[in-house]
C-alpha cells in the first residue's frame, strides 16, 4: 500500500518513484522517531510497508546526521519549535527536494494517510509531531 502514495507524490511532484520513494520515507521516518508511539503505531498499522519504509529513513537529514544535529541545536536556541522545524527542513533539504516540493508533498500525504487510516488517526499521528503539526488539520 505505501506504493500507491509513493506513486501518488511522484505524480504530484513529477519527480522520480526513487526520490518520491526518498521523501516520503523521510517524513514517515520523522514520524516514527518523534512522534507519538501509540498514535504511530496506529497510522503504520493502517499503512502496509510504512514502518518498514520509516525505518529505512529514520535518520535521513533528522536530527542523527551531523547537519540535521547541528541545525536541531541551532533552532533549539531559538527556542519553541524551531528545532523541530529546521531539523525537518533539513530532512527534506536531503532528499533533493525544493521546500515548495515538500509542501506540495504534504497535502498528497495527508489525505493519503487520512483516507487509509481515518482523519482521527492521521491527525493524532501528525499533530504529535511539532513540524508536523500545521498539516494534521
Amino acid at each position: 500500500m505505501i506504493d500507491q502514495l509513493i506513486q501518488q507524490v511522484s505524480a504530484k511532484l513529477g519527480i522520480d518513484v526513487g526520490m518520491a520513494k526518498q521523501a516520503v520515507g523521510v517524513v514517515l521516518g520523522l514520524l516514527q522517531k518523534e512522534g507519538d508511539g501509540d498514535a504511530v503505531s496506529a497510522l503504520f498499522s493502517q499503512i502496509p510497508g510504512a514502518a518498514d519504509l520509516a525505518g529505512e529513513f529514520k535518520g535521513v537529514g533528522g536530527g542523527n546526521s551531523a547537519l540535521g544535529g547541528l541545525m536541531g541545536r541551532m533552532g533549539g536556541m531559538l527556542g519553541g519549535g524551531a528545532g523541530d522545524a529546521i531539523s525537518a527542513m533539513a530532512a527534506f533539504k536531503s532528499t533533493g527536494l525544493s521546500m515548495d516540493q515538500a509542501k506540495d508533498m504534504m497535502p498528497v500525504m495527508k489525505n493519503f494517510l487520512m483516507e487509509n487510516a481515518g482523519e482521527d488517526v492521521m491527525k493524532q499521528a501528525l499533530g504529535s509531531v511539532p513540524a508536523l503539526k500545521g498539516f494534521a488539520n
